[in-house]
C-alpha cells in the first residue's frame, strides 16, 4: 500500500452560491473524471471518501465564463495532499447564467406496446398529471416545449394498462421539475368490426334555387375499434356530408362524401366510396 499507483476517479459536480433569481443556462456535466497518482493508502482513502466533489462556486463566476478544469484545482476539489493530478475530463466547462423563470409544459409518454392477437389500443395514451412545471434559465426553457417519460415497453397486452413511469432524468443541474414520475394509462380491448348502414348524406351550402339529389342518399361503413366502443354504435352516431363546392368542381358526376365518426372509431370501408348526384334547378 506504500507504493505509488495511478488510477482514475469520478467526482460529482456540485453547484454553490448561485443567485436565487438566476439559473444555469447551459447544460453542465454531472461528473468530473480525474486521472491521479499517489500512494496506495491515499488512493484507498480517496476511493472510500463520500464527500469528494468538484465544486463550481457561482459567486466567483461572471454571467458568461469558461472554467479550465485543470486550473486552480484546489479551489474546486477537496482532495487531500500528496495527490498528483495528471488529467481532467472534461478539460473545460462553459458556464452561462440567465434570469430564472417557470413555465408549464405537457408530458409526452414514450410508450411502445405489443398486443395479444385480437387485441389493440383504444384511444390515446394519457398521463397524470398531463403537464409539469419546470423552472430554470429563461433562454434554456424557451427551447423546451414538452418533457418525455423514460422509454417503456409493454408486451403481449390484453387488458387496460396503468403504470407509474419516471420522467427523463435530463438537465438535472439546470432545470427543476414539479414531478419526477407520471401515471401512464391506455385502454386495451378485444378488437371488433361492425357494419353501420343507412347513414344519411347531407349536402352543405346549396344555393336557394338548387336541389341536389344523391344516388343513393345514404351510405354504409365498416368500423373497427374496441368491442366496448363498437357494440353500441348506430347510424345516429355518424354524419356524412358533401360540400356543394365539390359538386361544382366535379366533371364525373360522382363525389366522395366526408364521414365523421365518434372518437376512437376507425372507418375501415365505406360503401359506396363515391355517390352519384343530380343537380336540379
Amino acid at each position: 500500500m506504500g507504493n505509488t499507483f495511478q488510477t482514475t476517479i469520478e467526482l460529482p459536480i456540485l453547484v454553490e452560491n448561485l443567485n436565487p433569481t438566476k439559473a444555469i443556462a447551459t447544460p453542465l456535466p454531472k461528473s468530473m473524471t480525474l486521472k491521479i497518482q499517489s500512494s496506495g493508502w491515499h488512493l484507498l482513502n480517496i476511493k472510500l471518501s463520500p464527500n469528494l466533489r468538484y465544486t463550481i462556486d457561482f459567486s466567483q463566476i461572471s454571467k458568461h465564463d469558461t472554467i479550465f478544469t485543470y486550473n486552480d484545482l484546489n479551489k474546486h476539489i477537496n482532495l487531500p495532499g500528496d495527490i498528483h493530478i495528471f488529467e481532467t475530463s472534461p478539460e473545460t466547462i462553459y458556464v452561462q447564467v440567465d434570469d430564472k423563470v417557470t413555465k408549464t409544459i405537457p408530458i409526452l409518454p414514450n410508450i411502445t406496446a405489443t398486443y395479444r392477437e385480437g387485441f389493440g389500443i383504444v384511444g390515446p395514451v394519457l398521463t397524470k398529471p398531463e403537464s409539469i412545471s419546470i423552472t430554470g434559465a429563461r433562454s434554456l426553457l424557451a427551447k423546451i416545449n414538452s418533457w418525455q417519460t423514460q422509454p417503456v415497453l409493454f408486451s403481449n397486452i390484453n387488458a387496460p394498462v396503468s403504470a407509474t413511469v419516471p420522467l427523463l432524468d435530463t438537465l438535472t443541474l439546470e432545470v427543476k421539475r414539479s414531478h419526477s414520475f407520471a401515471q401512464v394509462y391506455f385502454d386495451v380491448q378485444p378488437l371488433a368490426e361492425k357494419t353501420i348502414d343507412n347513414i344519411p348524406i347531407e349536402v352543405n351550402q346549396v344555393p336557394e334555387r338548387r336541389t341536389i339529389v344523391l344516388i343513393p342518399p345514404t351510405i354504409s361503413v365498416i368500423v373497427r375499434s374496441g368491442v366496448n366502443e363498437v357494440a353500441p354504435l348506430t347510424e345516429k352516431d355518424f354524419s356524412a356530408f358533401v360540400d356543394y363546392k365539390s359538386i361544382l368542381l366535379d366533371t364525373s358526376g360522382f363525389v366522395q362524401p366526408t364521414i365523421l365518426a365518434p372518437k376512437n372509431i376507425k372507418i375501415v370501408t365505406q360503401m359506396p366510396e363515391r355517390i352519384q348526384y343530380v343537380v336540379r334547378k
